[in-house]
């Protein structure tokens, strides 16, 4: 399992030819269907997209990102880049409580699956319960949140 927060800033990097794409910057997830990542977004990408899709993403090691050429790799869209930083973003229930904001995310990064979602109060959500992600806030499941005190 692997931190978003660890990920940020790591290098992205083509395994084709070794050309530095840029660096990751946030993820994209795509809730309910499984709270899978979609897509890694980059920041520092010269004259192309700042997102590639999850499925050119061969492997996430310890020092890099490594994706497919550079010029191969398919780029994502996304309707609202901003509602997808995760990192400091309000976490509500679906019954409109908030209960912190969101300080991490824990993934897998083989699969793409959100194992968890820590919160600023010390509590981890488990990623299948994550509703929905905008630009004002984060939404789980009331009664998971309240589980996660126990």
């Amino acid at each position: 399992m692997m931190l978003l927060s660890q990920a940020v800033g790591r290098p992205v990097v083509s395994a084709a030819d070794a050309t530095h794409i840029g660096t990751v910057a946030g993820l994209v997830v795509s809730p309910p269907e499984e709270a899978l990542i979609t897509a890694i977004r980059l920041n520092g990408v010269k004259g192309g997209a700042d997102v590639v899709a999850w499925a050119d993403v061969h492997a996430v090691g310890p020092d890099a990102v490594v994706v497919g050429a550079a010029s191969a790799a398919r780029f994502a869209s996304t309707d609202s880049p901003e509602s997808q930083d995760l990192l400091g973003k309000r976490l509500l229930t679906e019954l409109g409580d908030a209960v912190g904001t969101l300080t991490d995310v824990t993934f897998d990064p083989e699969s793409g699956r959100v194992h968890t979602l820590h919160t600023s109060r010390g509590h981890r959500v488990p990623g299948s319960h994550l509703l929905g992600i905008g630009s004002y806030a984060v939404v789980i499941r009331a009664a998971d949140e309240a589980a996660s005190r126990a």
